[in-house]
């Protein structure tokens, strides 16, 4: 690889932290406006796309460790955003689901996150769709590099 690639490889990498770390302190910013936190959000977003879940498959879809979900979770039960029930047809498992006010808060702060966004509107969507396509490409390269490596 030529010296060139390399340092454009670098500042992509780069630019990907500097993106995630605006996107996190957006997220703040607004999730604070809501009473909650941000993995607390992304937490109500992954139960409103995956309804009835279980806690183990959460944290699996959340790519964090049980334990961590857990506390999360028990703070949305507290805070009346979530609800832990039994399903009927297993009583032996529990699964999450949203509350009326869990799904309130969440509705108002995709509200709220859509209009932030709405700044990237103007974006040409031809460009969009080859950022995408070029980031899908650099995450499977690296899920394959991290596979690898964990296997060794």
């Amino acid at each position: 690889m030529n010296t060139n690639t390399e340092i454009e490889l670098h500042e992509i990498v780069d630019s990907f932290r500097e993106v995630k770390q605006l996107f996190f302190q957006l997220m703040s910013e607004m999730s604070c406006r809501f009473g909650v936190t941000g993995i607390q959000l992304m937490t109500l977003k992954a139960l409103r796309d995956r309804p009835e879940i279980g806690l183990g498959e959460l944290a699996e879809h959340m790519r964090l460790v049980s334990s961590t979900v857990s506390g999360v979770i028990d703070r949305l039960v507290k805070a009346e955003l979530v609800s832990r029930e039994r399903p009927n047809h297993n009583r032996r498992s529990i699964v999450l689901k949203l509350s009326p006010k869990g799904l309130q808060v969440l509705e108002d702060a995709d509200a709220a996150y859509r209009k932030y966004l709405s700044g990237l509107n103007d974006l040409d969507p031809e460009e969009v769709r080859a950022m995408l396509g070029v980031h899908r490409k650099i995450i499977k390269k690296l899920e394959e590099v991290r596979d690898e490596n964990h296997h060794e």
